[in-house]
């Protein structure tokens, strides 16, 4: 709809739908609005006046209540909850029930027969630019849910993104030990169903403290990259390994068995030893590792980690560089 400066829609773009069962009631208000300017579709028909209401546009809806066999109540509801059109209510036979059933139905006006046309004027002009704000005010709410709807979603996917990346170490790009245990509960449940083995590694870099003291927090970063990076390279594409503090790793591997475990970690802690980084007293980082499997060793969570903490403190025990498995030590 075209508006004037003030925003409100001009006289030639108002549509008004005038429905009378007097003719000659119909011809005057008809001659009267289009010579006012505004763009009239007249009918004496309330069923006609219906079907127009769900065809067309009008933002004004002149109607006169006692119309037969469809009565003006019947057009006015059908204005009111289709069409989104205002109301304006003309008749000769006001009555109080009347005028509060008309109130009932979101009637913007009441007009008396016989009409006053400056006021048709204005209740006209009126009703038009109470519908276009109304229109308006709906559409903006409309495009506000909707926008509101879109930023609901952008901040369910940036906490979503935000989430998953609090689950990884920064300097090494692995998961962190939240991002492990949420692995953790299923594997170890699939595992027992199944009957296929678990390994967990636990790993620490040996000396790694010592790094630190002598070289400072900036060798402790590229350091520990290395160590993920033969983490990543060595382990298996099914097999998780994450850093849980300092120096420290695990890694969990489905579906094997203790030989093949010592295998593939072992083949880690000879890495990292030939990775060569420089402790500064004249020796190179090396990795120590404790491996425990269930169902061998365990059969629950907290007693795989248990056991294969377990193992790597022994293994470090020995002067590191190197891998224990957790069957026959003495702390199980």
């Amino acid at each position: 709809m075209s508006t004037d400066l003030g925003g409100l829609p001009r006289p030639e773009d108002i549509a008004v739908l005038v429905v009378d069962d007097d003719y000659s009631v119909l011809e005057v208000v008809t001659e009267f609005l289009s010579g006012a300017g505004y763009r009239v579709s007249a009918t004496t028909s309330g069923a006609d006046a219906c079907n127009l209401l769900r065809s067309g546009r009008f933002h004004v809806l002149l109607a006169d209540l006692r119309m037969s066999p469809v009565s003006g109540w019947e057009v006015i509801r059908a204005a009111r909850e289709v069409a989104k059109t205002e109301v304006i209510v003309m008749t000769g036979y006001a009555s109080l029930d009347s005028s509060l059933e008309a109130l009932h139905q979101g009637v913007f006006d009441f007009l008396q027969k016989p009409l006053d046309f400056e006021r048709l004027d204005r209740a006209v002009r009126n009703a038009a630019n109470h519908n276009a704000l109304t229109r308006r005010s709906r559409e903006l709410l409309e495009n506000l849910s909707a926008r509101n709807r879109e930023l609901e979603e952008e901040v369910r996917k940036i906490r979503g993104e935000m989430e998953a990346r609090s689950l990884f170490d920064p300097v090494t790009g692995l998961p962190d030990h939240r991002g492990l245990r949420n692995v953790l509960a299923g594997e170890i449940a699939r595992s027992l169903r199944h009957h296929h083995p678990l390994a967990l590694v636990a790993l620490s870099l040996d000396r790694f403290e010592a790094l630190l003291e002598r070289q400072g927090e900036e060798a402790g970063n590229p350091a520990l990259a290395r160590a993920a990076a033969i983490l990543r390279e060595d382990l298996r594409r099914s097999d998780t390994a994450c850093r849980v503090a300092g120096g420290e790793f695990e890694a969990l591997l489905p579906m094997t068995a203790k030989a093949e475990a010592e295998r593939v970690i072992g083949r880690v802690v000879g890495e990292v030893r030939r990775a060569g980084i420089d402790v500064g007293d004249g020796r190179v980082l090396t990795c120590s590792a404790g491996i425990a499997v269930l169902p061998d060793d365990a059969e629950s969570a907290e007693e795989l980690l248990r056991l294969a903490r377990g193992a790597l403190r022994e293994a470090q025990a020995r002067s590191g560089d190197r891998l224990v498995l957790a069957s026959g030590l003495s702390f199980r």
